[in-house]
């Protein structure tokens, strides 16, 4: 993406200063402030320990999957979906081989669990960030929630019954029993640093809600990435291992997305997208069902293209362009669905799935392949998509 960026600019479809307004800082700045508190969690050891503990608490094989995917999905909604996909691999190998279960089953539960628990919130994900800062729609949070909160727990669900038919002999050959996993105290490696972290992340999320309260009452207007980087900077103030936390920061995805404001921006502006697009059908704002359909059928797939986060910074345009504005709150919320889901498709679709596949086979041990994925894939992906198309249109339709 670094490379694109430069070469947009080398060749002079977009100018240094327009590449450099392009930048949203506002995204960089929340991404770094809770890559940042979630650094502190993982390096403290209590991800792992509520993860163990949640999973603990299965009684059979098919209750620990589900633990994975709804689990795993619930704390992807909050802790963006990329570090959950990249400290569940660890303990995927490590629960597999105590259940004697092939890896493969809980990798693709963590694949579908990430990426479809991640939908219902602005910041369970980078793509929905971008919507829910440039869609300028009020009350981002509020309006995930209201609008992606009920079908998202319900695709969870779903989600674990299509694996649980899926992997119907898989688990019954599986020796696990409640009590085969369980908890040590080793599993918080700092414990002063564990408090600290979680204090200041539940502090932070709080932060979120009162902030979009406060906007709701017309008392003050304070960004979420403003609320991420306080957060942050009390983490590095009082914390003992303000170092390790900054150097275990994940820097290459900040890079990426200052490098994809650019390239898009340039793409945008160069009249590219706009020549292109029309050959294509274009959402109507006035008609709901419509534009909703047109938008799915993009997200699902330019996705497999793009990858979802590319996508909508791109689509983003394509949409005010289009007319769509702050008030059009249901096809905003569309978007964010659909183009999340777009990544239970392929292993093209979403960074997450990459990344628990490369996270795995560089311990040695083989994840999933593309057709493997796929076939299980495409009918999550029909499943997840037909409940959120009918949730969202329905829920505007008679709201």
């Amino acid at each position: 993406m670094l490379i694109g960026a430069s070469l947009m600019m080398g060749f002079q479809i977009i100018d240094v200063n327009s590449a450099i307004k392009a930048i949203q800082l506002d995204v960089i700045m929340f991404l770094f402030g809770m890559f940042s508190i979630v650094s502190a969690l993982d390096r403290s050891g209590v991800l792992r320990y509520i993860s163990v503990k949640m999973l603990s608490k299965a009684k059979t094989p098919n209750s620990l999957l589900m633990m994975f995917v709804v689990g795993m999905g619930l704390l992807s909604a909050f802790l963006v979906n990329d570090i959950i996909a990249l400290m569940g691999v660890p303990l995927v190998i490590y629960i597999s081989k105590q259940v004697n279960v092939k890896p493969t089953v809980f990798l693709i539960a963590l694949a579908f669990g990430v990426t479809v628990g991640s939908a219902m919130t602005p910041i369970g994900n980078p793509q929905n960030l971008l919507i829910a800062l440039q869609s300028g729609i009020t009350l981002p949070i509020v309006s995930f929630l209201k609008f992606l909160a009920i079908p998202t727990l319900i695709n969870l669900f779903l989600t674990y019954y299509i694996l649980k038919i899926y992997f119907k002999k898989d688990l019954l050959q599986s020796s696990y029993s409640q009590g085969t996993i369980t908890l040590q105290d080793s599993l918080i490696e700092n414990p002063r640093l564990a408090k600290i972290s979680i204090i200041i992340l539940m502090i932070t999320i709080a932060g979120f809600f009162v902030s979009e309260m406060l906007q709701f009452l017309h008392i003050a207007d304070i960004h979420i990435s403003i609320i991420a980087m306080a957060g942050a900077a009390v983490l590095y103030a009082i914390s003992g291992e303000r170092r390790e936390i900054m150097k275990s920061v994940d820097y290459s995805v900040l890079v990426f997305f200052a490098a994809m404001f650019v390239v898009t921006s340039a793409l945008w502006s160069s009249g590219a997208i706009s020549l292109f697009m029309k050959y294509l059908p274009v959402p109507n704002p006035s008609d709901i069902f419509q534009s909703s359909a047109v938008i799915s059928a993009y997200s699902i797939t330019f996705g497999q293209i793009l990858s979802n986060v590319p996508f909508v910074a791109l689509y983003n345009y394509i949409m005010i362009d289009s007319g769509f504005s702050a008030t059009h709150v249901a096809q905003w919320m569309m978007l964010a669905a659909a183009s999340t889901i777009a990544g239970n498709l392929t292993i093209l679709g979403a960074a997450s799935s990459i990344i628990i596949i490369q996270a795995t086979e560089s311990k040695g041990i083989k994840a999933f392949t593309f057709l493997e994925f796929l076939k299980i894939g495409s009918v999550v992906t029909a499943v997840n998509l037909a409940v959120y198309y009918l949730f969202v249109v329905l829920f505007s339709y008679f709201s």
